[in-house]
């Protein structure tokens, strides 16, 4: 073909001379059946727009038209086309996003690959909204997704289909490494929902965290070393009464530490877990009149671990019940059944392990004992799901403040009890429960805490 040729005109190009656009941001055709029925009947009869590849106008790429000429294959040997010159490669890719970002038929996904070519051209997200009709909300949600590694999102569809919602949901999540961990790790919408909301929550946490440390250390407030769970059973340490326990991951509020730091003259300790934080006086230790052997202090400092441990027991156990009580019924629904089959086959061993019988024992749980109304949790009980209850009566024996202790009675771990808190925690933690490093360790029977120094 000679270059004289008008490039507003319509001419008739070889299929032999035509070639898709390397740079088509359309991935996908979809299905071609109806479009090659229509050009069979009456041919093609829009035509195509076309680039020339080479000075000879011998070759084109296909700017506009990838779906017509892939319909047409085998049913037309020429298509009419119309020539565009002196177009740059940037051009080019803008011409194509415009058109097929208007498309209804392209993919989310597809979308958000569009809308990053048009970014990375120089638009801005107004331009992008303008030029392509989609709200500026829906662009921003596209480019989000464009951030993810294609690598976590062909992860998380071997597992399941995620939809908009769920990588909406994502967003909440600010760091793109974390993202991308979620959604590698996800097996379905819930298990998004869950990380999201866990991972949020330990931000919360850390955030209020490092607000109220700020202002403590401000006052001149140190930190204990030591633990003081029980201040009654450690004469070393005396309760604060105005200043009660504060939980990290509610709102930040620091109306009480003021208060109570405007009158004060001790001074004040204090200790966090990552979840909460509490404070003590400490006491002047009184003069020991008696020297005591080194076993006399090794059994001092076995009890004192005993004592703390059983402290963070409690504490660990108060989590896994509300953890349980309020995992939504769509989470269990939502479970594969080779999960589900799994985690109820581990919960029935260990629970056969324990001898645990739930019912029987809510009289003398700690924690239902004094948190919770028993007759309404009965209630609740008949109508939860079996792997919900078999999860109860793991909490149930694990909580039991007469028995099911870290340490036996010469201070050598409960490896029945450790190994029944490590599989209740390993099928709680699919669902998106966390504890801390500190109590991590103490249920991994890891923690120093087992091991008392004189």
């Amino acid at each position: 073909m000679k270059k004289d040729k008008s490039k507003t005109c319509v001419v008739m190009l070889k299929r032999s001379q035509l070639h898709p656009h390397p740079d088509n941001p359309r991935k996908e055709l979809g299905d071609l059946e109806e479009l090659k029925e229509s050009i069979r009947e009456h041919g093609i009869m829009q035509n195509l727009t076309v680039v020339p590849m080479d000075e000879e106008f011998e070759n084109f790429k296909i700017l506009i038209g990838h779906r017509r000429f892939a319909a047409s294959e085998g049913i037309c040997f020429e298509l009419p086309c119309v020539i565009a010159e002196g177009l740059s490669d940037r051009e080019q890719i803008g011409i194509m996003l415009c058109e097929n970002m208007q498309r209804s038929d392209l993919t989310f996904l597809e979308q958000a690959h569009g809308f990053q070519m048009m970014l990375d051209l120089g638009e801005t997200v107004e331009t992008i909204s303008t030029k392509t009709g989609f709200s500026e909300s829906t662009v921003k949600h596209r480019l989000e997704i464009a951030k993810l590694k294609q690598k976590s999102i062909d992860a998380a569809m071997e597992n399941f289909q995620p939809t908009i919602s769920d990588y909406i949901e994502l967003e909440k999540v600010k760091d793109i490494k974390e993202r991308n961990k979620i959604l590698e790790e996800a097996e379905s919408s819930s298990d998004i929902r869950y990380s999201v909301e866990a991972y949020v929550d330990e931000q919360n946490r850390k955030k209020n965290s490092k607000k109220y440390l700020e202002l403590i250390n401000s006052l001149g407030w140190k930190e204990s070393k030591e633990y003081f769970y029980s201040y009654g059973s450690d004469p070393k340490w005396e309760e604060i009464k105005e200043l009660s326990k504060i939980d990290l991951e509610k709102e930040y509020d620091d109306s009480a530490i003021q208060a109570f730091a405007g009158k004060n003259t001790r001074p004040v300790f204090y200790r966090c877990d990552g979840y909460f934080l509490t404070f003590a006086f400490k006491n002047t230790p009184k003069k020991v009149e008696k020297k005591k052997t080194k076993q006399e202090l090794l059994e001092e400092a076995r009890e004192k671990n005993k004592s703390i441990l059983e402290g963070m027991r409690t504490v660990i156990c108060d989590q896994y019940f509300k953890f349980i009580t309020e995992i939504p019924e769509k989470s269990f629904e939502d479970l594969n059944d080779k999960n589900r089959i799994k985690f109820m086959e581990r919960l029935c061993e260990t629970s056969f392990e324990l001898e645990v019988n739930l019912r029987d024992n809510f009289e003398t749980l700690y924690n239902v004992k004094t948190k919770t109304d028993i007759k309404e949790l009965d209630k609740d009980y008949q109508k939860y799901n079996v792997l919900r209850k078999l999860m109860l009566q793991m909490w149930a024996a694990l909580a039991n403040s007469y028995s099911n202790k870290f340490v036996e009675w010469n201070f050598t771990k409960n490896m029945t009890i450790l190994n029944a808190h490590q599989q209740l925690y390993s099928t709680l933690y699919h669902f998106g429960f966390r504890l801390n490093d500190e109590y991590k360790a103490v249920i991994e029977g890891k923690s120093d805490l087992y091991t008392a120094k004189v």
